[in-house]
């Protein structure tokens, strides 16, 4: 190898970054380096915490990893997905990337999703979650799930703020914790509040409406085309609408808390 050639080389080899990597991917504070194979795929690994990740529109699938937790993500790549298990991250993907995946085991974590495609997973507790079309659920939301025809949103510690756009065809939203605040413009919506003390709000233009408030307390205010509150455990309010159904579908409650698990 001519000596030029070898000295152009050198400081790639002893970083671990490819030539063709070297404009794809960036990390500050990574251990090991930032690295992509031929195949477009590449991984960023940082232990110490506090690390910046960088992803390009060039990268297939970015594949990212925070031990220590308080990492920043950038992810432009096809696919993107963080793993978190320190906390305190935040994961950034904007419109243009098919798939992105937070997982936040740590909890403490903010994803901003734009992609195709949007997953969290935050066993701790997140605490702003803001997915396509203006989807939000603030104050502790440990799963998220959306897409261009339906997003799915979770809050097992219960006092979430979670919000639908009209943009949104279908809306599912659970709150195990009880004293969660919903706000649903979407076609179609549904909150399960099994800790109780819930409000879901569901403006004209909405078709389809239902809380199940498996706990009681909860407070329906309703003017889609179709309202329905199912109330087992007693002293729900809701406000007039000419469409209201009252009833107890608690089937379809434990169905749709499942599926939403799942």
């Amino acid at each position: 190898m001519a000596l030029p050639l070898l000295i152009t080389l050198l400081p790639l080899m002893l970083t671990g970054i490819t030539v063709s990597s070297a404009s794809n991917v960036s990390c500050s504070g990574c251990s090991p380096p930032s690295e992509c194979n031929a195949a477009g795929n590449c991984t960023n690994f940082c232990t110490g915490g506090g690390c910046n990740m960088t992803c390009s529109q060039n990268v297939k699938y970015c594949d990212q990893s925070c031990t220590g937790g308080g990492c920043n993500s950038n992810c432009d790549a096809e696919r993107c997905s963080l793993l978190c298990t320190g906390g305190g991250c935040n994961m950034t993907c904007p419109s243009g990337v098919k798939e992105c995946h937070l997982i936040c085991t740590g909890g403490g974590c903010d994803f901003k999703c734009d992609a195709d495609n949007c997953k969290q997973d935050c066993a701790g507790g997140c605490m702003n979650t803001n997915l396509p079309n203006g989807v939000t659920c603030s104050g502790g939301c440990v799963s998220s799930s959306c897409d261009t025809a339906k997003c799915t949103l979770g809050c097992i510690g219960g006092g979430c703020d979670m919000t639908c756009p009209q943009s949104v065809n279908n809306c599912d939203q659970i709150c195990t914790g009880g004293g969660c605040n919903s706000t649903c413009n979407s076609e179609k919506c549904m909150l399960g509040c099994t800790g109780g003390g819930c409000t879901m709000t569901c403006p004209a233009g909405v078709k389809e409406c239902h809380l199940i408030c498996t706990a009681g307390g909860c407070h329906f205010k309703c003017d889609a085309e179709e309202c329905k509150l199912d109330c087992p455990g007693g002293g729900c309010t809701r406000a007039k609408s000419s469409a209201s159904k009252v009833g107890v579908s608690i089937i379809l409650f434990f169905i749709f808390a499942l599926a939403t698990v799942v």
